[in-house]
C-alpha cells in the first residue's frame, strides 16, 4: 500500500495561494481590477465594481465579514492557515528551499552567499511589487518605474516594504510566527474540543521509538509528542515523518489529524457554535451582496452656492444659487443633467451647464448653477431636483428655495 504523505498536498495549496495573490491584480472584470484600492479616488474595486469610501456601510459590512470569516475558519480548523496558506511561511519554506539548493549546487562559501543574497533580494522585490499592485495596477507600476515618476508616497512605501521584507527574510523567517503574529494566541480564545488539530496518540505512545524525527522536522521546534502547543501550524511535517519511521515497522504512523483531543473523545466540527459562525457570515455576505446590487449607479449632493446669497429680479424674480457634486459609480463614463419641475403658479428656470455633464467613471464633478423662479413665491419652499441620465430620473434630492 503506497504511503499517503501530507508534504505534496500542502506545498500544492501553498502554490495555488501563491499563484492567487500574484496573479489577481492582473485579472480585470468590467475594464476594472477584480481587487484593488485605488487611495487617489477612495475606491474600493471588487469584482470590477468601484466602492466609494462614501459608502461606509459597505466597507463595514465586508469588514465584519472576513472578522466572522476568520472565527469561523480559526475555531474549525485551528492553524492550518498558518501552515498551508499562510504567506510567511511559504516564503520562509521557499528561502529555506533555496538555501538548500544552492549549498548542493555550489561549493564553498563565497558564491553561494552572493547567490543567496541575490535570491533574498529578488524575492523582496517580487512581493513588495506584488503589495503595491493591490493598491497601483501592474502595468502603471512598471511604467512609473520605467520613467522615474513612480511618486514620492508610492516610492516611499516601495523602498519601506522592500527592506522590511529583506530583513524579514534574512533574519526573522519563523521567529515572526513564534514571538510577534496574533494569530497564534488569538486561536486559545476561539479554539475548543471540536478545533482542528495534529495530535500524537497518547493511547500508542508504547509504540514510539524515541526517533525524535517529529520534532527534527518541525519547522517551529517542538516536540508534539508533549502535547498540543500553540506554536503548532499544523503543516503536518511531523505526521509524514513519524510514517516513514512507522512505515519501516510495517504499522501505521502515531501522529494524526483530528477535531478534538482524542482522550476527550474527539469532536464535532459542525456544532453549535461554527454553525451560529457561518450563519451570521452567510447572512453578511448576502447583506453585502444585495448592497451592490442595489446601490445607486449615481448620487447627487447639494449645498447652497454663492456664500448662501439671494438675488431679488427687477422683473419679480428671484435667484438662488448652488453647488452640485454629481458622482459617476459605475465603470464607464456617463453624460447626465439636471431638472427641476415647476410646480404650479410658478416658474423654475435652471442656469448654468445643467445638461450634458460628463462625468468619469469613479469620479466626481462639481457643477455650480442657478435656479430663478418667477414669480416671487410667498414663502420660502422645497422643490425636488432630479438628477437625470438618459431621460430616465437616477436620484431624487430636495432643495429649498429661498425668498429673501
Amino acid at each position: 500500500m503506497p504511503l499517503s504523505r501530507i508534504a505534496p498536498k500542502r506545498k500544492l495549496v501553498q502554490w495555488l495561494f501563491t499563484l492567487l495573490i500574484l496573479g489577481l491584480p492582473f485579472v480585470r472584470m468590467g475594464g476594472e481590477s477584480l481587487l484593488r484600492l485605488d487611495a487617489a479616488s477612495r475606491t474600493l474595486f471588487f469584482f470590477g465594481t468601484g466602492i466609494r469610501i462614501e459608502e461606509f456601510y459597505l466597507f463595514l459590512i465586508a469588514v465584519l465579514i472576513l472578522v466572522f470569516v476568520f472565527l469561523f475558519f480559526t475555531m474549525v480548523f485551528g492553524r492550518v492557515w498558518c501552515g498551508w496558506f499562510c504567506p510567511q511561511t511559504t516564503v520562509s519554506d521557499l528561502v529555506e528551499f533555496l538555501d538548500r539548493k544552492i549549498a548542493s549546487l555550489l561549493p564553498g562559501n563565497l558564491l553561494p552567499g552572493i547567490l543567496r543574497q541575490v535570491c533574498y533580494l529578488l524575492l523582496s522585490f517580487l512581493i513588495s511589487a506584488n503589495l503595491i499592485w493591490y493598491f497601483i495596477p501592474p502595468s502603471e507600476l512598471l511604467r512609473r518605474l520605467l520613467s522615474g515618476e513612480i511618486g514620492m508616497v508610492a516610492g516611499t512605501t516601495l523602498v519601506t516594504l522592500f527592506f522590511l521584507l529583506y530583513f524579514d527574510i534574512v533574519q526573522i523567517r519563523r521567529t515572526f510566527c513564534k514571538t510577534v503574529c496574533p494569530y497564534g494566541r488569538i486561536q486559545l480564545l476561539t479554539m475548543d474540543r471540536n478545533t482542528l488539530t495534529l495530535e500524537f496518540d497518547p493511547g500508542l505512545k508504547v509504540m514510539c521509538t524515541g526517533c525524535a524525527s517529529c520534532k527534527r522536522v518541525c519547522p517551529m521546534g517542538i516536540d508534539i509528542r508533549e502535547g498540543l502547543q500553540i506554536e503548532c501550524v499544523n503543516c503536518g511535517k511531523c505526521l509524514d515523518a513519524c510514517r516513514d519511521v512507522m512505515a519501516k515497522r510495517g504499522r501505521e504512523g502515531l501522529i494524526h489529524y483530528t477535531f478534538g483531543q482524542t482522550a476527550e473523545g474527539g469532536g464535532r466540527p459542525l456544532n453549535g457554535r461554527s454553525m451560529l459562525l457561518a450563519g451570521i457570515t452567510i447572512a453578511l455576505c448576502a447583506l453585502m451582496a444585495a448592497g451592490i446590487a442595489t446601490r445607486a449607479q449615481a448620487t447627487i449632493k447639494i449645498q447652497r452656492g454663492g456664500n448662501g446669497e439671494v438675488r431679488l429680479l427687477p422683473g419679480g424674480g428671484v435667484i438662488n444659487f448652488f453647488t452640485a457634486y454629481i458622482e459617476n459609480r459605475s465603470a464607464r463614463a456617463a453624460s447626465f443633467a439636471i431638472s427641476l419641475p415647476s410646480p404650479p403658479g410658478i416658474k423654475v428656470d435652471l442656469l448654468g451647464p445643467v445638461t450634458g455633464i460628463r462625468v468619469q467613471p469613479n469620479a466626481n464633478r462639481r457643477i455650480d448653477f442657478i435656479v430663478r423662479v418667477t414669480p416671487v413665491p410667498p414663502s420660502s419652499r422645497s422643490l425636488d431636483l432630479h438628477l437625470m441620465r438618459a431621460g430616465r430620473s437616477l436620484s431624487v434630492t430636495p432643495v429649498t428655495l429661498l425668498v429673501k
